[in-house]
Order: C-alpha cells, then structure tokens, then sequence
C-alpha cells in the first residue's frame, strides 16, 4: 500500500503531467528535475553506454512533452509511465542496434547474435554476463521470477499482474521486491 507521501508526490507529478499536456514548460522542467537522474541510471543499466543513454533520456523526455496529454493515471504513476516511456525508448535503440537488452524474459535470447557484433570480447563479455544473469534468475523463486519478469518486460501494471496470476496486488509487490533483491544479491555474489 502506498503510503500518505508517496500518494501525495503521486498527484503532484500526475498534475504536473497535466500541466506538461498544455504545454507548461515550467512543469516539463520541474518533472525533469524530479525523473532525469533515476531515468538516466535506468538507461545506464539497459544499455551499458554513457552517450547512448544520455540520448536516449533526451528521446524519453520528448516522448514525455509530446505524450503528456495522453497520461492516465488510473492506469500507472506518473514514475511508472515514465519508465515505461524510456524502457521502450531503449529497447528499440537495441533492437535498432540488433542487441537485446541485458534482462530478457527467455534465457534464449540473453545471447546477443554474434554476428551482429564484429567484437569477440564484447561478445564474450555479453555471454559471460548473460550467464551470470540466467544463473541468478534461476535462483529466485518460480513465482518471483514470473511477476519479476512480467513487471519489467510487459506493459502491465502490478495490478494487471495482480489479476493474471490470482493474487493480491500486495502479494505481487511483494513477490517483485523480493525478486529484484534476491536477483541483486545472487549478481553481487557471483560479480567477479
């Protein structure tokens, strides 16, 4: 359950969201200042280049301005949609560059294709990361893994989760934060 602060932060971003779809450029500023670092840090890690992702936020932050009007937030927060925005933005950009995301729900397509690639090393470091990636999600529960998995990679949200495997949306949160900290843990474990 959200708490009072969380809820309150919540509305102010979804009325800034509201302001952005009218073309307030002061609210645009004041949403950057609250999502760019968290988004950035975000990018980072999906993929793995300072410059790409320095782009790639600005290509999210525009989606944003231009999709402002569209936001419901009914259906997500104001942070989720944003995420979303920029988890899209990036995964087009790999797909674009023929590199799947480092976190992919089928162990399968955790390899790059070699070919794509003309680097050995940065395909051996992609294998061996992906490795250390299917090992650590074999690790977490069957059920974590599978709201884990849905969170990060689908559209849902976790109350959409919620409803697709029968659970409380408690429940779910519950099974996603344990998830993300047992993935963590396993990672920092095996990181060499």
């Amino acid at each position: 359950m959200a708490t009072a602060t969380e809820s309150s932060a919540a509305s102010e971003e979804a009325a800034l969201l509201s302001r952005i779809g009218s073309g307030d450029r002061d609210a645009f500023r004041q949403l950057y200042e609250r999502y760019s670092a968290p988004l950035f840090s975000l990018a980072i890690r999906l993929v793995g280049n300072f410059g790409e992702s320095e782009e790639l936020l600005q290509d999210s932050f525009v989606k944003i301005w231009r999709n402002a009007a569209s936001f419901d937030p009914r259906k997500s927060r104001p942070f989720t949609w944003a995420v979303t925005i920029l988890r899209r933005t990036c995964i087009d950009h790999l797909r674009k560059r023929r590199i799947r995301p480092v976190l992919s729900p089928l162990a399968d397509e955790l390899l790059p294709d070699p070919s794509a690639s003309s680097n050995a090393r940065h395909v051996a470091q992609s294998r061996e990361d992906s490795e250390r990636l299917r090992g650590a999600l074999a690790g977490i529960a069957p059920h974590q893994r599978e709201a884990l998995e849905m969170a990060l990679f689908s559209d849902m949200t976790q109350f959409e989760i919620a409803q697709r495997l029968e659970q409380p949306v408690g429940t779910i949160k519950s099974w996603i934060r344990r998830g993300l900290l047992g993935l963590r843990s396993t990672l920092n474990e095996t990181t060499p």
